[in-house]
């Protein structure tokens, strides 16, 4: 009876930390249709050796925003996609992996971009490019030959992250419940603020003073936390040389 009690009380503030299930293959990005937060590539350069970018991200709006600005043991991300038609370069941290890593798992980087500020951003990529994966896994089939298409993704969230997180961490907290006393078929769907309390257990001891400094580190939590938005860029009819595997439904191992 006492653990009814504290399931119906769990229930009850599911609504201050609603998180949703996370899918077993990889949603549509949420791409972001707010026209206060912007991204532009403003450099674009393919040499025999080297593939250049830059690529400036501007907050309009008049609230802060927390853009993924790094991903865990590499930089970024870059493959490509299941349809072997586009290379993908992303950081994100909302993505399902199946990667199983020898040490710990990653810790993203959000940095903060005040109403009106801007942040500038460059990567090179040594030519032919060759897959680079944190989080996405690969097919076992070979791929050799230009790539037509670039996409850039970058994830945000367009709130006070930090409060987020708090917020959904004391109201497991406030449950009195842990992930072990709810059965597993109603975890993920139902007490995934549970889930993020344990992915993202110390977020406080590594994040003191996240305001004064201006980034945060989060733990990746195999989509517990939800809610980041994406900033993509499309190119079109550029040639750039790959060789390797394109995304697929393989066991990645970092």
């Amino acid at each position: 009876m006492n653990l009814l009690k504290r399931i119906m009380k769990l229930l009850a503030i599911c609504c201050v930390c609603t998180v949703m299930s996370p899918a077993d293959e990889e949603k549509s990005p949420d791409m972001s249709k707010d026209a206060g937060v912007r991204m532009e590539i403003t450099r674009l350069e393919v040499s025999d050796s080297t593939l250049a970018l830059s690529y400036n991200i501007r907050n309009g709006s008049d609230r802060e925003a927390w853009v993924c600005n790094d991903i865990g043991h590499i930089p970024f991300e870059v493959f490509l996609t299941f349809d072997q038609q586009t290379l993908l370069i992303r950081k994100r941290l909302d993505v399902p992996s199946k990667s199983r890593w020898r040490g710990p798992s990653p810790v993203g980087t959000y940095v903060r971009i005040a109403p009106g500020a801007s942040l500038t951003e460059s990567v090179q990529i040594v030519l032919p490019v060759s897959p680079n994966t944190e989080y996405a896994f690969e097919y076992t089939t070979e791929f050799a030959q230009p790539v037509r298409r670039l996409a850039l993704e970058i994830g945000y969230y367009d709130e006070d992250l930090p409060a987020l997180i708090r917020s959904i961490i004391g109201a497991a907290e406030k449950s009195g419940l842990t992930s072990r006393d709810v059965p597993a078929n109603i975890l993920n769907t139902y007490f995934r603020g549970l889930i993020v309390r344990g992915e993202l257990a110390g977020f406080d001891l590594v994040n003191k003073d996240p305001y004064d400094r201006g980034l945060v580190y989060i733990n990746y939590s195999y989509q517990a936390l939800t809610g980041e938005k994406i900033l993509r860029v499309d190119v079109n009819d550029v040639s750039i040389p790959y060789k390797g595997h394109s995304e697929g439904a393989g066991v990645g191992v970092s």
